[in-house]
């Protein structure tokens, strides 16, 4: 058994790609060696890297690996490894790279004979707005207002949708606003639009950066409304003119603002943690091959790996209103 060359996918620094060959061993106990077949682009997260944005926790910033949305194919398993054979497709947070080796512990998904890999490899875009409708308590009948359709905020009006709420969306173009119409929003608001201060939304999805799009869900939040933030509340940006605590928003409303970016990644032993993750990425991943979850509408091209530079710019620069890319690794 050999171990395989890796073109890997480094950000040194704003602006930075590098694609860096390394030497991959053959799998010892309890890994596997994997051949990617394609990745995704999670443009909120890697683009604020790219663009250097603040980052969110302590530690060294770059260089960094990029991606976390990999479909690959076992090309090799080593000794007691028990859930996968050789030639089986599995999805993994590997970053965007040729080659990986993985720990079985970290398989996430392994998809079935037939399965899309286009299509499964963006589950965990899905996730998030799955967590987010989770975590906000939204249940059929609530109205769910989603500020920003990127692929985030896509995502959520989906998912809110599939919960069976009223959906209204917010956003100041029309490429994305005729998707989130697509994924089921009743209808898609623009920023300066006055009736958002009477919406009375009990739950709000906030995927943007912007101190106005706080401003804005505050107003659209009701009486004992949520604001779920997605997004990174003022990263990147001065401090607000307006204060977001306000007691006319916050207090008399009685709200709760809270971060929903985060689920438990395993379930417990007594089955405490039941929307884990990795059981919310696999029910997920399931509803797409089901065809009840159609990634097809945020996937806007693919572009060889080794050609990841472009695509970012091209995200950035919004090019034909992607949304975003897949990765051809093969």
């Amino acid at each position: 058994m050999s171990g395989a060359n890796a073109k890997v996918v480094w950000l040194d620094g704003p602006g930075e790609l590098a694609l860096r060959e390394e030497r991959l061993a053959a799998p010892g106990p309890g890994k596997v060696l994997c051949e990617t077949v394609v990745s995704a682009i999670s443009p909120g997260t890697e683009l604020a890297a790219w663009r250097g944005l603040p980052p969110l926790r302590p530690g060294v910033v770059y260089p960094r690996l990029q991606g976390y949305c990999n479909v690959a194919r076992v090309t090799a398993c080593g000794e007691d490894v028990e859930s996968v054979v050789e030639g089986d497709r599995v999805l993994s947070f590997a970053s965007h790279r040729s080659h990986h080796l993985l720990a079985e512990a970290d398989i996430l998904y392994r998809l079935p004979e037939g399965a899309d890999a286009d299509r499964v490899v963006a589950a965990y875009l899905f996730h998030l707005g799955y967590n987010a409708v989770l975590r906000s308590d939204v249940r059929a009948g609530s109205k769910v207002f989603v500020i920003g359709l990127g692929a985030l905020g896509l995502a959520s009006v989906a998912m809110a949708q599939l919960a069976g709420a009223e959906v209204y969306a917010l956003s100041g173009q029309a490429a994305p606003a005729k998707l989130a119409r697509g994924y089921g929003a009743k209808q898609v608001f623009a920023r300066d639009d006055a009736s958002l201060d009477t919406l009375a939304a009990d739950v709000v999805i906030t995927t943007t950066n912007g101190w106005g799009d706080i401003d804005i869900a505050l107003h659209a939040a009701g009486q004992n409304g949520t604001v779920a933030c997605l997004g990174f509340p003022g990263r990147g940006e001065p401090a607000p003119e307006t204060n977001p605590f306000d007691s006319q928003y916050f207090y008399m409303k009685q709200l709760s603002i809270e971060a929903v970016g985060w689920s438990p990644e395993h379930d417990d032993s007594r089955g405490f943690n039941r929307f884990n993750e990795r059981a919310n990425i696999a029910y997920l991943a399931r509803l797409i091959e089901d065809g009840r979850l159609d990634p097809a509408p945020i996937l806007s091209g693919r572009y060889r790996g080794e050609d990841i530079a472009r695509a970012y710019a091209d995200l950035d620069a919004r090019k034909d209103d992607a949304v975003t890319y897949l990765l051809d690794w093969n």
